[in-house]
């Protein structure tokens, strides 16, 4: 079933809903804070939940037009269904006040789904908020929404086309963009895909950029803008290729905006794999999009998630699973020229420490509980990498907790080819005069830059500082993971004692001559 097209049937739904296998989905408790039926979009919702790898079960509110969370469940997401226009004028007080206290008691994503205008300039942590006339006709471009004749017996004013949008916008989309991390990359190919024919057999003037091809090409310009990077992976002449680029004004996509390209006769498996190794992610954090059904298939055995390019592409890529940015921060922007410069570092690392620091002139700026670096710091620890300590997973809620209570530090990292952004987490907190680390990360982007141990014992000082202790020994908490060899063989290095989920490990002070330190 294609679940992503715009004529999708609710009885067709249903019966395929009753065909999938979910041992492999994540699960997930949604509470329905509601003032209208969600049963309409719960019935249906289940196989679009199912192809972003998740399955959900749903904690219904009684129909409550004051929204005061009877019933309320510990859940992954608190979601509000309302219907506007059922209360009277000054809504925005209240639903304002509503939220605030529904942040108070849960530290999952809030979304508010609404019929009719509400918009809050209150800063609410980890908390989305929109209008489903605006929402349907962004996605599908669909204006008939309602169906008043039939709310007294479906319990909502929505008409059942637009029950089976929102089943996808919300299975597809939103749902996972608040519980699972983004993509970061795009792999595309090129004949039929970001234009119409086949560069070697038609030249380049010949080619079409068709209006959907135009507007796929002008998408992707976004997500590059927002941060994702973009890979080439084609079976033409890379020099025929890099020429198109060069003569075709119209193109919206420009050569200098992929950031790896793989353009050769060599099987797009193979250069799948060599683009992820260049970016330093697993495949399975990109998507790639051909036109060509085999050449997805056969690129599926190194975890790429696949998507085919049809006339359905522009829906495709809306509805894609985690390919929504709901906040764009100060990294995703300055990560592809991170990748981009990594070349030239792995030159100097024939280099003394001391040598390789000061030529690239590389610079750490530890930060103490920096309320501007929450959103950061919740997406590093929230994602499944290779150097990660407890998966403790805190979300933005937790993560302004603890900065309350303990200390947690970041690390940003620049040097003169690039600006790196924060790098690295470190989460302690102190008990009885005992310094705990109870989670730290570092982004793949740092790892083999002789960085690991000398970001981890400063901080370890900063925290000895801040709580003012005189025992300099910590006790460290991890979880042996699917993938994080790479810190388990770090702590290895660091600590000789061990005990089931946690390791001792003493203060060293070590050699920071050629890097330039600063706290704040």
């Amino acid at each position: 079933m294609n679940l992503f097209s715009p004529h999708l049937k609710r009885n067709e739904l249903i019966k395929f809903a009753k065909e999938l296998n979910f041992d492999k989905s994540q699960d997930l408790l949604i509470n329905i804070h509601r003032n209208h039926a969600f049963e309409g979009v719960q019935s249906i919702i289940a196989p679009f939940l199912h192809f972003a790898n998740l399955r959900a079960d749903f904690n219904f509110s009684s129909y409550d037009d004051s929204l005061s969370f009877d019933g309320f469940k510990k859940a992954n997401l608190e979601l509000l269904w309302l219907d506007l226009t059922r209360y009277k004028n000054n809504v925005q007080n209240f639903l304002e006040e509503r939220l605030l206290a529904l942040r108070k008691i849960s530290q999952s994503p809030i979304l508010a789904l609404s019929l009719g205008e509400f918009k809050t300039d209150k800063k609410i942590l980890n908390c989305e908020i929109f209008n489903i006339e605006k929402l349907i006709k962004e996605y599908f471009d669909e204006e008939d929404i309602l169906d008043l004749a039939k709310e007294e017996l479906t319990g909502s004013k929505l008409n059942n086309k637009a029950l089976i949008f929102l089943a996808q916008i919300l299975g597809l989309s939103l749902i996972p963009a608040l519980v699972k991390p983004a993509l970061k990359a795009l792999v595309l190919d090129l004949d039929n895909t970001l234009y119409q024919g086949i560069l070697g057999e038609e030249g380049i003037d010949n080619l079409n950029l068709s209006p959907l091809h135009k507007t796929l090409q002008e998408k992707i310009k976004t997500f590059k803008k927002q941060g994702f990077l973009l890979a080439l992976a084609s079976k033409n002449e890379e020099k025929d290729a890099k020429k198109l680029f060069e003569t075709r004004k119209d193109f919206i996509l420009q050569w200098d905006d992929f950031d790896a390209r793989m353009i050769n006769w060599e099987p797009k498996g193979e250069n799948i794999l060599k683009i992820a190794k260049k970016f330093n992610i697993n495949a399975n954090a990109m998507l790639f999009i051909d036109d060509n059904i085999a050449e997805l298939e056969n690129t599926k055995f190194t975890g790429v998630k696949t998507l085919l390019c049809d006339e359905n592409i522009l829906y495709k890529i809306k509805l894609f699973p985690n390919l929504l940015k709901l906040s764009n921060t100060k990294e995703d922007q300055i990560r592809a020229k991170d990748i981009a410069v990594n070349a030239l570092r792995k030159e100097l690392k024939s280099l003394s420490d001391e040598e390789y620091f000061q030529n690239l002139e590389i610079s750490l700026n530890f930060s103490k509980n920096d309320l501007q670096n929450i959103p950061r710091i919740s997406e590093l620890l929230g994602k499944t990498n290779q150097f990660i300590a407890n998966y403790t997973r805190l979300n933005q809620e937790k993560v302004a907790q603890h900065m309350q209570k303990e200390l947690i530090i970041s690390v940003s990292m620049s040097d003169k080819l690039s600006d790196s952004g924060i790098i690295a987490i470190f989460v302690f907190s102190c008990k009885e005069g005992n310094l705990l680390i109870d989670d730290l990360c570092i982004s793949c982007r740092a790892l083999g830059r002789k960085l690991e141990t000398r970001m981890f014992f400063k901080a370890f000082e900063l925290a000895l500082n801040f709580f003012d202790l005189k025992n300099n020994n910590a006790r460290l908490y991890y979880q042996k993971g699917e993938r994080n060899m790479p810190f388990l063989s770090f702590l290895e290095q660091i600590s000789k004692e061990f005990e089931k989920n946690s390791a001792l490990v003493s203060f060293q002070n070590l050699n920071f001559k050629g890097l330039i330190i600063h706290e704040n």
